[in-house]
């Protein structure tokens, strides 16, 4: 006499099917929560750090060429919405740099993310600039702040606001 091995059920009921489904779905869900939330810490960051490296490389294009270079953040809060930082020359008809970390950037800052306290900076040949500048970059409560000191120091602070000049490093 033969014998069938016990046929016992196959395959998973229509209720492991639903409850595992769930599960992947409340996983998924808090990880994607978690993600967006460091992506656009990552965008303030990267975007503060790009804006710090235009400004270092000022002074730089100024103690090469021994000329006057002018800085100016362009920010357009109409279509097509922009953020650009140019180095041009002291009359603006050289550019020496252009960097976009707007909206169509890896950056994906918006203009009303970005708020500079001076859209236009000279920086002379001893390395020396005619201000102080200093620009916010903030969203959704990620927030960086970049310092440019008239001697040429380039600061990425962490803190929103100084307490006596100290700036908290990024």
């Amino acid at each position: 006499m033969q014998t069938h091995p016990s046929s016992g059920r196959r395959g998973f009921t229509m209720l492991e099917l639903l409850v595992t489904i769930t599960l992947i779905g409340v996983i998924s869900m808090m990880a994607f929560g978690r993600t967006s939330s460091m992506m656009t810490q990552w965008r303030v960051a990267r975007g503060a750090q790009a804006y710090a490296e235009e400004l270092q490389s000022a002074f730089a294009i100024v103690g090469r060429d021994r000329k006057p270079v002018r800085v100016v953040i362009e920010i357009k809060n109409t279509n097509p919405r922009k953020i650009e930082i140019q180095i041009t020359n002291r009359d603006s008809t050289v550019f020496y740099r252009r960097r976009n970390i707007g909206p169509e950037s890896a950056y994906k800052l918006d203009p009303v993310d970005v708020s500079p306290s001076r859209t236009n900076l000279l920086i002379f040949p001893p390395g020396l600039a005619a201000d102080t500048l200093s620009m916010s970059f903030s969203r959704q409560g990620k927030f960086r702040r970049v310092r440019l000191l008239r001697g040429g120091l380039v600061q990425v602070c962490s803190n929103p606001s100084t307490v006596n000049g100290v700036c908290t490093p990024a």
